[in-house]
């Protein structure tokens, strides 16, 4: 195969228009083929030993515009990421033999301010441009990282209890990874509520820090008395962070280059009155846009309105765009959340349901089919991310970035 490719048979250009539309295991898998898909995709490899590669800037900008988006999944608090390839993985003729891929093992740090291994579990929070983000919450120190599973590569953020201002009379309600698209600047959002002295939150505040400078701001006109939580699953769309209120009742932002939050109402349909028919809500990303799904029962029949923000940060740009039978194949009614999380290439809307089943919903004969993942019944955090070959360290301008081991194989739990 080698001789034919280095002799010509197959043109180069060729070549590389097959290897950067490879999602990221085959590609990686490719490298071991021959020396010519080495060379065409890395950096300096002429000394013949291809230690330690890395793939050119030509191509990696090749690969990004053809890239796709993929599950990240942590079962439990594993140190283990495993990762799952809609585009392939949840087709119909393949879905009976998927396995899930080990594709990141979180570092290994121990605090003075732990006292048990388990506070050192590190959680899977959200994920901004390619990036993942992860806190160990239940430290004290609630250290966090960013990493790119792709390469191997995390880089950690200053302990928040290193800062003077942070008292112990606070407690931290979520951290989300953001990107400032003006200042090509990565920054980490804190929110977090005051404590009296009868251990009830007064109060909530905010600060965010910049990664590179690491340094840590206080941020003005926080929303008062929200009820947030790290549960909640946010939404990233060109620099904003938008997360559903606990009260339902409306959208809350933070704009990453402006630095402040904001507001944003519901579709107009949505009444009181038609809000206390809701039975469940979740915000994402379809197609580029904030998205927005609300589960109700009419006779007994659940229904899940499919709403997608065309215009960022404009309320009135509301579409409902489907109302989803939610209906199983074998004509079995599904009730609960339905979380959205990407539109396919073949046109259907990808959707995690209750946090047990992949759903794939098909808006031109409008019915539900499961993706068959029987081990999402482990209640895994799912987070969607379009991988990206770009080195940590010139994605976050930062001097230095850590490497962690390759994840060892193992079968699905």
């Amino acid at each position: 195969m080698e001789k034919s490719l280095i002799g010509g048979r197959v043109p180069l250009e060729f070549l590389m228009e097959a290897l950067v539309r490879l999602s990221v295991k085959p590609l990686f898998a490719s490298r071991a083929v021959c020396k010519t898909f080495v060379t065409l995709t890395s950096v300096d490899a002429s000394d013949g030993k291809f230690r330690n590669l890395t793939f050119t800037p030509e191509f990696i900008a090749l690969h990004s515009a053809n890239a796709t988006q993929m599950l990240a999944l942590q079962f439990g608090d594993s140190n283990m990421l495993n990762c799952v390839d809609p585009e392939v993985d949840v087709d119909p003729e393949f879905v009976q033999n998927v396995r899930l891929k080990p594709m990141f093992r979180m570092p290994d740090f121990i605090s003075q301010r732990t006292f048990s291994r388990d506070q050192n579990k590190s959680l899977l929070v959200n994920s901004c441009n390619g990036l993942l983000y992860f806190v160990r919450r239940r430290a004290g120190d609630e250290r966090s990282f960013v990493c790119n599973p792709v390469t191997k590569e995390y880089f950690l953020i200053p302990d928040v209890q290193g800062d003077d201002r942070f008292r112990d009379d606070t407690k931290t309600k979520s951290m989300w990874l953001g990107y400032n698209p003006g200042s090509n600047q990565y920054k980490v959002l804190r929110i977090l509520s005051f404590i009296d002295i009868d251990g009830n939150f007064v109060d909530m505040s905010a600060q965010v820090l910049e990664v590179g400078p690491n340094w840590w701001k206080d941020i003005q006109n926080t929303p008062l008395g929200r009820d947030i939580s790290w549960e909640d699953c946010p939404a990233t769309v060109n620099g904003v962070l938008y997360w559903l209120d606990q009260s339902s009742k409306d959208i809350v932002f933070f704009d990453f280059e402006r630095e402040c939050f904001g507001e944003i109402a519901l579709p107009s349909e949505y009444g009181d009155d038609q809000l206390s028919k809701i039975e469940f809500m979740s915000i994402g990303v379809l197609g580029g846009c904030v998205s927005l799904t609300l589960s109700y029962n009419v006779n007994n029949a659940p229904l899940v309105d499919v709403w997608v923000m065309k215009k960022h940060g404009d309320e009135e740009s509301w579409s409902k765009e489907f109302i989803v039978d939610a209906v199983s194949p074998s004509g079995v009614p599904l009730y609960g959340q339905f979380r959205p999380l990407q539109v396919l290439k073949n046109g259907e809307i990808l959707m995690l349901w209750i946090n047990n089943d992949l759903v794939c919903y098909n808006p031109r004969n409008k019915s539900l089919r499961y993706a068959g993942f029987d081990w999402l019944h482990m209640n895994p955090r799912a987070v969607g991310f379009t991988p990206s070959l770009i080195s940590l360290k010139d994605t976050l301008s930062v001097n230095e970035v850590s490497h962690t081991e390759r994840p060892w194989s193992r079968p699905a739990p």
